[in-house]
């Protein structure tokens, strides 16, 4: 019966036949004894395996899973663009927290962020108030974002840091410039 159906394979996908080892088995509480092993592991009645048939759906959803957040882990489109903008760290209030800026410059843009360069480290989960420069678009030269993440660079000096809006309106107008801008 499972030989005539085409989704089998000649043997259980979980089954490492270089290494002898079972995928499923990756906490250790399984191990497949030979005579296992020669009756489900390499044959055609692998789906009457306990292990296979208890572990083996949840295996492959979370390897689909994986799979696509690894293909496409950004939400929107980014775009190379190079623009000086300035950054002043908020407190909770809205309000200012420091007279104290920090200077970068955009690696890219997208609808709902940048990814930007500077030489100071950038506190992750703070939000601060940008300006791009001034021959960039009006309606788009200030706003409110929240530091995603940074990191050292490793090539050059400074620091590497994603910053996402916080502002509707901000991410909807970003996205018509974007789009009329870059695919125009």
């Amino acid at each position: 019966m499972a030989a005539n159906d085409s989704s089998y394979k000649d043997r259980c996908p979980f089954w490492l036949a270089q290494s002898m080892k079972c995928q499923l088995s990756g906490g250790g509480l399984f191990i497949p004894l030979d005579d296992h092993i020669e009756v489900y592991c390499k044959t055609l009645h692998y789906p009457q395996c306990m292990q296979y048939a208890v572990h083996s759906v949840n295996h492959l959803e979370f390897m689909e899973r994986n799979r696509q957040a690894n293909r496409n882990r950004r939400k929107y489109e980014r775009f190379d663009a190079r623009y000086r903008v300035t950054l002043v760290r908020l407190a909770q209030s809205g309000q200012i927290a420091s007279h104290y800026s920090t200077i970068g410059m955009t690696l890219d843009l997208s609808m709902g962020g940048m990814r930007l360069t500077t030489d100071k480290p950038l506190i992750s989960d703070t939000i601060v108030q940008f300006s791009f420069e001034e021959f960039f678009p009006e309606n788009l030269q200030d706003g409110t974002g929240q530091i995603a993440w940074c990191n050292k660079q490793i090539d050059e000096p400074g620091y590497q840091a994603g910053i996402s809006f916080q502002d509707d309106h901000l991410i909807d107008a970003m996205g018509l410039y974007l789009e009329h801008y870059y695919h125009s």
